[in-house]
């Protein structure tokens, strides 16, 4: 479907990229400074490469050797990139009905009521861009990017620009994007845990190279490349909303795709207040069956997806109604005798989950940190070294 060979040179860093995508969904993973902005901006036209090759569909959006490059009000893309914006004091209603009105008639894929149900942006209508809310401004380019009734939608780092709170009703809609419009996406993200809430396909980059493409299951067999991304100590990122406090027994309850947690207390957290937490792979342990007596507080049913080898470990993937990576010892692995399609338990302390929201004050120094954009921070949980890498 997509088949992209180019270089671009943009100061000191060099984008040489070789990428193809085949299929409905695929994450690009990689670190701050990976290249992940520069390859979508390649894609949606917003950037322009020095040589190579870009084509969607059979059709070319950028030749070097043929001089053809298709600007990008003419690209079959839909794209929410970091640096978009609405035109200030537009009216919600007047900009989705201007964007409507230009696509050609045979080309759309869906009513404009259609769009402005699934996006929920009924009462945004009559009301100016400036206005909006960050989540709601997110939503609003969401749907501005499936007006045009693209072939291919590309988001990068979508969640970035959102509160938490916002984070955890994006993400089921660009779920029910995909089930219900069928448009493939390319997204890009730093996180592993957001794309594996979309799709378990992968474009791993680094300094602007493609290390590694294919399912985690198959990028985990090259260890070298994927390790140096940190997909070693995968984190896995939920959201959940809070169900209530129980502060003489030191615990905050919470709900995450119908799978009842017991974390660590956050009382500042109103009920029914939807936040994201995390917990590491190697912080999930895994049994045939529910163990009683155990003051483990979270056992989580699952079935197994995918056992990836790495190194002298191996990473669980498991399915309890979302995916959960568990890490363990190929000798665990080995005497549980595990084995794809076979149910688990996935066993995590209380104490072993982060939440990723504004914090209360810590209890105890330390157990606090912002990460770099000032968005998050981690509470009551383990802190980790490097945020930018995860």
């Amino acid at each position: 479907m997509l088949e992209m060979n180019v270089t671009m040179r943009r100061g000191k860093f060099t984008l040489a990229t070789e990428l193809s995508m085949r299929e409905d969904s695929t994450g690009v993973f990689g670190v701050s400074g990976a290249g992940k902005s520069t390859v979508l901006g390649l894609i949606a036209g917003t950037l322009q490469p020095q040589k190579g090759r870009i084509v969607l569909d059979g059709k070319i959006l950028f030749d070097s050797r043929k001089g053809i490059l298709v600007p990008r009000e003419q690209r079959p893309v839909g794209a929410v990139l970091q640096n978009d914006r609405a035109e200030a004091g537009e009216k919600v209603r007047n900009g989705l009905h201007a964007l409507y009105d230009r696509v050609p008639v045979p080309r759309r894929i869906l009513r404009l009521g259609q769009l402005i149900e699934l996006m929920d942006l009924g009462r945004l209508l009559d009301r100016h861009t400036d206005e909006l809310s960050v989540g709601e401004a997110q939503r609003l380019a969401l749907a501005r990017a499936l007006l045009k009734s693209p072939r291919l939608l590309v988001l990068d780092e979508p969640f970035a620009p959102l509160g938490q709170g916002f984070r955890a009703q994006l993400q089921p809609l660009l779920r029910r994007v995909q089930v219900e419009l069928g448009i493939p996406t390319l997204y890009a993200s730093h996180s592993l845990g957001e794309i594996l809430g979309l799709t378990d396909r992968l474009i791993v980059l680094d300094n602007g190279k493609v290390l590694g493409s294919g399912t985690l299951r198959q990028l985990f067999r090259d260890a070298g490349s994927t390790q140096a991304l940190g997909l070693g100590q995968a984190e896995n990122v939920l959201p959940v909303t809070v169900a209530g406090h129980q502060a003489e027994d030191g615990c905050t309850l919470a709900t995450s795709f119908g799978i009842e947690l017991t974390l660590p207390l956050r009382p500042d957290l109103e009920p029914g207040r939807q936040v994201h937490v995390m917990v590491r792979s190697g912080d999930i342990a895994l049994s045939r069956h529910y163990l009683a007596g155990i003051s483990i507080q979270n056992q989580l049913k699952g079935r197994i997806c995918a056992l990836i080898p790495n190194g002298g470990n191996v990473l669980v993937q498991v399915d309890c109604g979302t995916t959960l990576l568990a890490a363990i010892t190929a000798r665990a692995c080995r005497e549980l005798d595990l084995r794809e399609g076979e149910v688990v338990y996935c066993l995590a302390k209380t104490q072993s989950f982060a939440y990723l929201c504004g914090a209360a004050e810590p209890s105890r120094p330390g157990w606090a940190k912002s990460d770099p954009a000032g968005e998050a921070a981690w509470v009551n949980g383990p802190v980790p070294s490097d945020p930018a890498r995860h």
